[in-house]
């Protein structure tokens, strides 16, 4: 009757006020800030929000600062600052919660190591020596046609199997181009908001291929309609995605994505906008090519092999070729961010060499992948990766000793290619459940008392945790079998509310709303969401564009009665 009674007394206090009945408010009352402490504007800044969120209601602020990430490299000044924002949480009585592991969003984890970058395969690229160094083969016939978009036949452009609305929406323009005499110019969205070039190209199968055009632009909107995009043509599976990179008015602007052509033997290549409602933009010299080497991968997990092109005999590196390494790796424009602009390493001979001149080659080796333009994922599987995930708990526990701890595994878009992670034959979905399994275990051996949270999205059913989710190699589907109950969830699938609250309450687990998200009406919507749900224990104020304009209208409305 003992026990009975105190998982009642603990159930009554773990449930949102509007099941309960009688409470006022959330328990849980958050806002999410992200910051930069190593910069005292932005210490002044998160101060003052500290003290407006004391104010309004809130009880914790979700801080998340990149240079969480690198805290062994960080000044004096920057802890000076963060012991004013404690200071000031402290008199505010607002906890400040830590934001942690970045899974999915790597790019801060990388900075430690840029090599622990999921590798996405190059097979077998064919390599010929001249003198004494190899170089990469292309095939000639992965290559665009009328990339320049010089040729013209009345309104289309030569060489490309389909144009929107030719002459109307896609215009040969001779009036502005970046090279030459003619570009592209796409118009009147409100009528035909798709407009589009498209070619089918040949490739090789695991290659690695960018696709380049330079772009202009008039009052675009949204920017974000604009897409550079290969589509494998077997299945039309996405190959890149490319998000941004644009201004609604800017001049003449090279614009790249980088693709790995998976097991296609053609590929179908877009540029243009999807769902584009005003503006103008330009599309000129449009190109394709496979690149040698650039941003390779050295771990155990992504191994480089160089073997002759019947692959009976395996080179050594260090004995028949000069050791391989691309020096802007992860480094531009700052350590932890990867860019393809740049010329992949040399293989260079060796004076003892086996290899020689003439010799045809196939060399093999992985490289990252970025989503929404500059973004890469960590592997899920690289020992060193929980070595650096337990050196930031211990660093960020001694800095702040949290209560909490909010993990950040988030829009996870490239998973489950390189070795590591294929040789243990699991699904995405069971390396990611194991991956959960492992940040929850370090957080408790750092602070067994802490409570950890962490984001919705990739352990949802209703959400990412699905097949085919972008660059992730089968199913995500399962990954919510690392979660076990004391792990709460902040949840933001605003677009399938119910059903998302449903699926972690059934499996027993206190959430958080993340609402808000810049969209004045969230609040309302998920009040309707979770009516009847149990654990709903909190609501986190969550903006990605530092709007705090309804911050103190959002407190209010979290702690009145319902």
């Amino acid at each position: 009757m003992k026990r009975l009674a105190a998982l009642l007394v603990v159930s009554f206090f773990l449930c949102p006020a509007h099941v309960r009945g009688a409470e006022p408010g959330y328990e849980q009352r958050w806002v999410w800030v992200m910051a930069n402490l190593l910069v005292d504007k932005e210490a002044d800044r998160v101060v003052a929000l500290v003290e407006r969120a004391g104010k309004a209601g809130y009880n914790g602020l979700v801080l998340s600062d990149y240079k969480l990430n690198f805290l062994g490299r960080m000044p004096k000044e920057y802890f000076g600052r963060v012991a004013r924002v404690r200071a000031a949480a402290k008199r505010a009585g607002v906890e400040i919660i830590p934001a942690v592991f970045p899974i999915g969003y790597s790019n801060g984890l990388l900075s430690n190591d840029v090599n622990l970058a999921e590798g996405m395969p190059v097979e077998s690229a064919p390599f010929v020596v001249r003198g004494h160094e190899a170089f990469l083969v292309p095939d000639p016939a992965a290559r665009l046609k009328n990339g320049d978009l010089e040729e013209t036949k009345r309104d289309s452009f030569a060489g490309f199997g389909f144009q929107d609305a030719p002459g109307k929406n896609t215009v040969i323009d001779h009036a502005d181009a970046h090279h030459g005499k003619t570009s592209c110019r796409m118009q009147d969205f409100a009528a035909t908001p798709a407009c589009r070039l498209i070619q089918s190209v040949k490739v090789r199968p695991h290659a690695c291929y960018r696709l380049s055009c330079w772009a202009k632009t008039k009052n675009l909107a949204p920017t974000g309609a604009f897409r550079l995009l290969a589509l494998g043509k077997e299945g039309g599976q996405p190959l890149s995605f490319h998000e941004g990179g644009l201004e609604p008015t800017r001049d003449w602007t090279r614009i790249e994505v980088v693709f790995n052509s998976q097991d296609q033997s053609e590929v179908n290549l877009y540029a243009g906008v999807w769902g584009a409602k005003a503006g103008t933009l330009w599309i000129d010299e449009l190109a394709l090519e496979e690149m040698s080497l650039v941003n390779i991968l050295r771990r155990d997990g992504c191994p480089l092999a160089v073997t002759s092109r019947d692959g009976k005999t395996k080179y050594v590196e260090g004995q028949d070729f000069e050791p391989i390494r691309d020096s802007k790796l992860g480094m531009v424009p700052y350590v932890g961010e990867y860019e393809f602009n740049h010329a992949g390493p040399r293989l260079v001979l060796t004076r003892s060499s086996r290899i020689k001149d003439g010799d045809r080659l196939s060399v093999s080796w992985h490289h990252p992948v970025l989503v929404l333009g500059s973004y890469a994922a960590c592997c899920l599987s690289e020992p060193k990766v929980y070595e650096l995930l337990k050196d930031q708990a211990e660093r960020v526990n001694a800095l702040y000793h949290p209560r909490w701890f909010f993990m950040q595994h988030d829009e996870l878009r490239v998973a489950n290619w390189c070795q590591a992670c294929q040789s243990r034959k699991l699904t995405a979905g069971a390396l990611l459940a194991d991956n959960a399994r492992k940040c929850v275990d370090i957080l408790k051996q750092v602070s067994p008392a802490a409570q950890v949270v962490v984001w919705s999205d990739m352990f949802d059913p209703n959400h990412n945790a699905v097949k085919d989710y972008y660059l992730v190699r089968g199913t995500l589907e399962g990954s919510w079998k690392g979660l076990d109950q004391k792990v709460v969830i902040a949840n933001w699938n605003g677009g399938k509310a119910r059903a998302s609250l449903d699926f972690f309450a059934r499996r027993g687990h206190r959430q958080v709303i993340a609402g808000y998200y810049d969209d004045d009406d969230n609040l309302k919507t998920w009040e309707e969401a979770t009516k009847g749900v149990r654990g709903v224990v909190g609501f986190m104020y969550t903006t990605w564009q530092n709007r705090y304009g309804d911050l103190d209208r959002y407190g209010r409305a979290l702690t009145k009665s319902k």
